[in-house]
C-alpha cells in the first residue's frame, strides 16, 4: 500500500499493511527535527518520520489580511499578536471584530468574507509534490470555534445562554461562508485532496462546554451539512475537537463525521478501550499519543508502550491513524520521545 491507500483503508475500517502515521508540530519542533535529520524542507521532515498525511490550507485573498504593528489580521478581521514564552512564541487573539455588537442587524451588516476570494493553488501544489500521500485540505475553523474568535470566548458563551438570536446569527453568517466554500473546494479541487479538515473546539478535559441539547441545536446541524457536502464528492470529514468528547460522540457520529482528532486520551472518559468498544466500528480515531503525560514528560519506553497499546486496541480492524494527542507537538517535547513515537509506529506496527 502507498500512504493514501493506507489511510483510506483505515478510515474505511479495513486493515492496512501497517498503522497509518500523521504528524504536525509547532515551528520550533519542526526546526529541531530539520536539524536532527539534516534536511532543509518541511516535507523532508514528514518523509523522515514516515508520515502518510499532508495537511494544507486553501489560499485567501481579502484586503483585510494585513499586519499593523505587532497585530496580524486574518480574512475574518480577527487580530492576533505574538507572545513569547520559554519554549518559543505563539499567537494570541487580541481583536474580536464582533465584540461590541449588540444586535442581529449589526452582525448581518458586518463585512463578511465571500467564498469567491478563495483559491486552491497550495492544495494542488501539495498534491503534485506528494502524489501518493493522503492530502488533508482545510479552509477555516467551523461555526462555533470561529464565532468564539469573532465575538470573544466569554461573550459568545454568554450569547448561547442569554442572547441566542445573536449566537444563531453569528454561526449562520460563518456558515453562509463555509458551506459554499467547502462546496467550491470539493468541486474545483476535488482531485487534489482526500479528507476535509475542520476544527471546532467545544470541549474541555472534563467534558463539553455546553449541554447535549445545546450541541444538537447549534452545532450538530452544520456538522451534518459539512459531512453531506464532502461525502457527495467522495471525501472524508475529519473533525478536530480537543478534550473529553465522549458525551457528544454519538451526535458527532450521527452528523456524519468520519474521523476525530486529536483524541486526547488523558481527558475524562477518553480511555481507548472504551472508545474502541463503543464507537470503533463507526469512527476512525486520529492522534491519541498523549502529549502531556507521555510525549512531553514520559520516557521513550513509555512512548513506545503507548504507541503499541493504541495500535493493539484502536488499530484492530482499522479505524486508527497514529499521531500526537494534540494537533501540534509542543516545544517542550523531547526529541528522543518524538523519535520513539515515529520509529515504533513505523517499525513495530505492521498489521
Amino acid at each position: 500500500m502507498n500512504s493514501r491507500e493506507r489511510v483510506l483503508a483505515a478510515i474505511e475500517h479495513r486493515t492496512p499493511d501497517r498503522l497509518p502515521i500523521t504528524f504536525d508540530a509547532e515551528k520550533e519542533v519542526i526546526e529541531l527535527l530539520m536539524r536532527h535529520f539534516k534536511v532543509s524542507t518541511r516535507d523532508q521532515v514528514w518523509d523522515a518520520l514516515h508520515a502518510d498525511t499532508r495537511l494544507v490550507g486553501a489560499d485567501h485573498n481579502h484586503p483585510r489580511i494585513r499586519k499593523e504593528g505587532e497585530v496580524s489580521y486574518d480574512f475574518w478581521g480577527i487580530g492576533a499578536k505574538p507572545q513569547v514564552y520559554s519554549g518559543g512564541t505563539y499567537n494570541e487573539y487580541c481583536h474580536h471584530p464582533l465584540a461590541a455588537m449588540t444586535s442581529v442587524s449589526e452582525i448581518e451588516n458586518y463585512d463578511w468574507p465571500t467564498p469567491s476570494e478563495l483559491s486552491f493553488e497550495s492544495i494542488r501544489k501539495t498534491k503534485a509534490a506528494n502524489p501518493d500521500k493522503a492530502i488533508i485540505a482545510h479552509i477555516s475553523h467551523a461555526g462555533y470555534f470561529k464565532a468564539t474568535h469573532m465575538r470573544g470566548m466569554e461573550a459568545f458563551m454568554m450569547d448561547l445562554g442569554a442572547d441566542p438570536e445573536i449566537a444563531t446569527a453569528i454561526i449562520r453568517k460563518v456558515n453562509d461562508y463555509m458551506f459554499p466554500a467547502i462546496e467550491r473546494l470539493c468541486r474545483e479541487a476535488g482531485d487534489a485532496f482526500d479528507i476535509y479538515y475542520i476544527a471546532d473546539d467545544f470541549c474541555t478535559t472534563s467534558g463539553p462546554l455546553m449541554s447535549p441539547g445545546m450541541f444538537r441545536e447549534y452545532i450538530q446541524p452544520y456538522l451534518r451539512r459539512y459531512a453531506e457536502i464532502v461525502h457527495k464528492y467522495g471525501k472524508k470529514l475529519l473533525l478536530h475537537t480537543c478534550g473529553s468528547t465522549r458525551a457528544l460522540l454519538p451526535d458527532i457520529i450521527e452528523a456524519g463525521v468520519d474521523l476525530m482528532e486529536p483524541l486526547q486520551t488523558s481527558a475524562n472518559g477518553m480511555a481507548v478501550e472504551g472508545l474502541k468498544r463503543d464507537f470503533g466500528d463507526r469512527m476512525t480515531f486520529y492522534g491519541g499519543i498523549d502529549l502531556i503525560s507521555v510525549l512531553s514528560s514520559g520516557t521513550p519506553e513509555q512512548v513506545r508502550a503507548e504507541v503499541l497499546k493504541n495500535f493493539r486496541v484502536l488499530g484492530r480492524n482499522g479505524g486508527y491513524i497514529v499521531g500526537p494527542g494534540h494537533t501540534y507537538i509542543q516545544p517542550d517535547c523531547p526529541l528522543k520521545n518524538i523519535l520513539a513515537m515515529y520509529e515504533t509506529a513505523y517499525k513495530e506496527c505492521a498489521c
